[in-house]
């Protein structure tokens, strides 16, 4: 393995850290959206409807694996399962019957239940500290290089 070689390890070990952080922080951020229901996972997309009105949010997680010849590439992958049921507590005169004497319904046809993104708090501020000092370390590898390819320069001049 190369200097060269060395230092592009570690710019795509910190490109795979960046995109780690962004999917655990698009996870967060997404934490009380409406999700994709059970039945509309395998549903395909209306190509007339936005995309949320269809499915909802779909959470995601950043795979990496090791490339040949080293370096790393980071992918994303849905999470399954990609929602999780929540009862919805109503107040107590929107509870029961409406005006027309039907029962109301949530938007999955279930009373009171919606659905939340599969996404564990706990899990995503480990990836994102995980990421951080991925990023850290991975950086100061490149800048180790750096200055050992300085210290060459100055021995040769």
């Amino acid at each position: 393995m190369s200097f060269i070689d060395g230092i592009g390890s570690a710019l795509s070990g910190a490109a795979a850290a960046t995109n780690r952080f962004n999917v655990s922080a698009n996870n967060v951020a997404n934490i009380q959206s409406r999700a994709v229901a059970p039945e509309e996972t395998n549903r395909p997309l209306d190509s007339t409807a936005q995309p949320e009105e269809t499915q909802g949010f779909q959470p995601l997680r950043a795979i990496d694996q090791s490339q040949e010849g080293g370096g790393v590439q980071s992918t994303t992958r849905p999470i399954t399962p990609a929602s999780i049921p929540v009862l919805q507590e109503t107040a107590p005169e929107e509870q029961g019957e409406t005006r027309t004497g039907q029962q109301q319904t949530g938007e999955t046809g279930q009373e009171g239940v919606s659905f939340l993104p599969n996404v564990d708090p706990a899990n995503e501020v480990v990836q994102q500290i995980t990421s951080q000092r991925q990023f850290e370390a991975n950086l100061r590898t490149v800048q180790t290089g750096l200055q050992l390819n300085q210290s060459l320069l100055d021995i040769n001049s």
